[in-house]
Formats: structure tokens, sequence, C-alpha cells
């Protein structure tokens, strides 16, 4: 009970004196471990999951609370290896399915995908829920989007309706509310707005929940707005300040992210509650009153896929902060390993977004385009590897695949200027990721698709006026990557 309501603390003291009264107690130790990972202690979640799996060897629960530590960890293997006890003991539990298809996705391991197509037809929609987030990048399928979120919902953070009326004051209050005020993409693209926000008008106040603060903490906090650390705030007494302070319009910047505060929405907190920003759909129930979106992102047609009402900003529902600095160094192909001649194909998305689908294409692009590189986000070892040996199997030499190494954002955003071309990833397209590309003077190429995800680099192609980058179908979009890399006066302008 006081794990799920967020009093983390006293939830441990009670659980270890579980364990201190009946040592052999498994479930105490699974209990343990789940909030330790919550308040970010790895290590000892670790160790008290493998007690518990130690004391009884087929609780499920211990198995898939382990596969999350683990992957969190970057010990991919022995994750998946968890994940399918956990399945093996309980073959109903989504989220061992749910994490094991996301631990694959990490290391681009595309084995099973027989299985996991299979899966992804009904999990999370029918029987117990998962976490909608981390299935976007293998499905480009708003219905059953909206349906793990409604399910997701119902059975993670339901609250009866709780109103609260609109009142007439001077300036209207706008809360923002997120654990991102941070160096995080929500802030890489959203710390502008916080600054040129009308003060004057409005009261803005920033209620954060961030665990580490960074300098974009700082830059939030000399934005002009309020900023208020409700952080050690438990879920209860967070419902009870957020009401005490009248707020009139209440964003949330996560939705189903990682380390949200949902249930602060789920119990109402304002006339108006907003979704924005960080999460890429509806949030399945109708606590968040509006989506903020555009004409792109949610065209005419689709708004039965949220239960969210659609507030379309004129152009692009997204915002880039336009102090972003582009860093004055002057990167040779020889710095970022690249070849000295031939077309750069590039895509700095995280890897985890690339399917087997996207990579057919761009192995074929670079079979056929002579000395031609495809140059990719660097990330874990596993995940290098298995696309290494995906393109072998593919005919295409491992070496036509440069993985680049982390950068400060300045830098990186410099370093672009060596790229040819953008690709886009089809099911989660790039969004902070492409706002970088485009505002360091790359073209990117995109495929749309149906999904709020699978539509975010159209949105900013569209608002940009180059919709000739902007693609409807594979053949289309391996034509035009084609056609631009064999005619440079075309990709030049």
């Amino acid at each position: 009970i006081l794990k799920d309501l967020g009093k983390l603390k006293e939830a441990e003291f009670f659980t270890r004196k579980a364990i201190q009264l009946k040592p052999d107690f498994a479930e105490a130790h699974c209990n343990l471990g789940s909030i330790l990972s919550n308040v970010g202690n790895l290590p000892e979640a670790e160790s008290s999951q493998r007690k518990a799996i130690e004391l009884k060897p087929d609780l499920a629960e211990s198995h898939l609370n382990l596969g999350g530590i683990l992957n969190e960890l970057g010990k991919f293997n022995e994750a998946i290896n968890h994940y399918k006890k956990a399945i093996k003991f309980n073959n109903d539990l989504s989220m061992a399915k749910a994490g094991l298809i996301k631990t694959k996705g990490d290391i681009c391991d595309w084995s099973d995908q027989d299985i996991q197509s299979i899966w992804l037809k009904n999990l999370g929609i029918k029987g117990s829920s998962v976490s909608p987030f981390s299935l976007l990048p293998y499905q480009d399928d708003p219905l059953k989007h909206l349906k793990r979120s409604q399910n997701y919902y119902q059975q993670n953070y339901y609250q009866p309706e709780y109103s609260i009326p609109l009142s007439n004051k001077d300036k209207i209050h706008i809360g923002y509310f997120s654990a991102d005020f941070k160096s995080h993409p929500v802030m890489l693209l959203f710390s502008s707005i916080l600054e040129l926000h009308d003060k004057e008008k409005y009261k803005i106040s920033l209620y954060s929940f961030v665990q580490k603060e960074d300098e974009y903490t700082e830059r939030a906090k000399k934005s002009g707005c309020i900023f208020k650390d409700i952080s050690k705030l438990d879920h209860i007494e967070a419902v009870a300040f957020a009401r005490d302070e009248k707020i009139d319009i209440a964003v949330d910047l996560m939705g189903y992210t990682r380390h949200n505060r949902f249930s602060i929405f789920s119990s109402r907190i304002a006339p108006i509650q907003i979704n924005y920003l960080g999460y890429p759909g509806s949030i399945g129930t109708n606590k968040l009153d509006y989506i903020i979106a555009d004409n792109i992102v949610i065209p005419d047609g689709h708004e039965k896929f949220y239960n969210e009402r659609i507030i379309r900003m004129p152009n692009c529902y997204l915002c880039t902060d336009d102090k972003m600095e582009i860093s004055n160094d002057f990167f040779t192909r020889e710095d970022c390993n690249l070849p000295n001649k031939g077309f750069i194909f590039t895509c700095f998305n995280g890897l985890k977004k690339i399917t087997p689908n996207e990579f057919d294409l761009w192995m074929r692009l670079l079979t056929k385009t002579k000395d031609s590189v495809l140059w990719l986000k660097g990330s874990n070892k596993m995940a290098i590897n298995n696309l290494c040996l995906e393109a072998e199997k593919r005919n295409v030499d491992k070496n036509r695949l440069i993985f680049a190494n982390n950068l400060p954002l300045d830098q990186h955003l410099a370093r672009h200027s060596l790229a040819s071309l953008g690709l886009d990833t089809f099911a989660f397209n790039g969004c902070s990721t492409s706002t970088f590309g485009l505002w360091a003077g790359m073209p990117i190429l995109t495929k749309i698709g149906e999904s709020f995800a699978a539509r975010f680099t159209a949105s900013l192609l569209n608002s940009m006026g180059v919709t000739e980058l902007i693609t409807y179908s594979n053949d289309e979009y391996e034509e035009v990557a084609l056609r631009l890399a064999n005619r440079p006066d075309e990709l030049l302008e």
C-alpha cells in the first residue's frame, strides 16, 4: 500500500520488517527488490530479486522484475533469460513478454520475430496491461496503442472522477509537471518556451520531480517561471499540494514515460488537464481533457484514436529551442571514422527504433549506391554487433556501418555537416533527433505512418515547407533516397 502511495522509504522499512520476521518469505524479497528498483538502488534490488528466486525458483514476478533490473544495468542476455523464465512460469504475464520484446529491441536481436508478431496482436490489450510506451517502436497501429493505454490506465491509475470548477482570476495559472526538467529530449526542445512565456499575462509554475538536477534544471529555474520541487511528496501529498495551488491548466509533460507520476493527473488537480510533448499518443482516459497536436501528427479522421480532445497548433506541435548552439569546431570525415569519399546515409535515432523493415531497405540503398556508408548512433556493443551481423546476412560489408560516439550536443549538431542524407525510422520516427538534424541543416527523408510517433518528422518537414522529403510507402522512400544519392544538385537544394 505504501509503495502504491509513493511512500517508498516507509514501504522499504515495513518490507524489511517482514523479511526480519520471516527470512524465507520469497514474495517479501521480491517486493523489496521492486521498491529498491523504484528508488534507483539497482545493485541491491538485483540481490533482493535473486534471493527471492533462490527461495522460490518458479516465482514469475521476481524473474520479471530481475529482467527489468538487468536490462537497466546493461546485462541484456541475462535479462532475456529471466524474461523467458517469467513467461515459462506464467504465460499470462504480459509485462514479461513486453520486457522481452523491448530488451531484444535494445540490442537489435531480431530472432523470434514470428512469435513477437503473434504476441503484438493482443499484448497489453487483452488480459494484464503493459507500459504502452515500450511497444511504440514495434507496431504502427494507433488503435492498438489506444487500447493498450486504456487498459494500462484502468489497471494502474484509475481514480473516481473529481471535479474542480473553473475560477475567475487576474492571471491564468498554468502548471507544467515533469521529472524531465533536466538534460532530456523534452527539455532540449522545451527550454525556450519556458523563457518565452508571457509572465505578465500568465502565472507559470513548474512542478518538478527530477531525481538528479543538472544545468537544464538550472535553466528551468532561471526561466522566470516559478519552480517547485515536489519530488519528496508522496502521491496523496502531491495531489493535495497541487490542488492548493489553484492551477487553471495543468500540463503533463510525461504521459506514460519513465519516472512519470500520472497518479497526480488521474486524481485531477485542475479544471483543465493537457497531454503534451512527452508521450506521443493518447493516455487512454478523459482525465486529460486535451492533447496538443497539429494537422499532421493527428490528421482529420484520427480523432477516434484519442480519448483527449485535440488542440491543433497552426503549424507544428513540436517546439524547438532557438538557443541551441552549433559548435564552431570543424569536423572532418577522418575525425568521425568516415571514409574520405562516398555518400553518407545517416540515422542518429536510438538503435532500438530500427527494425528489419527499415534495415532491409537501408542495406539495399548501400548495395545500390557505390562507396556509400550508413552512419548510426553508437549504443551498447551487443546492438552494434547484431547490426553488423544483420548487414552481412544481407551481403553488405559490416565495415560500411559506422557508429558515432557520444558528444556534447553542440558538437553533435556540428558533425551533422558531414552527413549527406538523414534516414528516418518508421514506426517511431526521430523526434528530438529529427529536430536536431534539421536544425543543423541535414535533410531527413521520412515515411509517414499512421500513429502519432510515426508522423513526427513529417510534421517538422511540412512546417518547413520541405514536403518532397515526406514519402508514403517503402518503395517511394527507397526510390527518393536513391535519386537524391545520385543527384547532388537536387540534394543541395
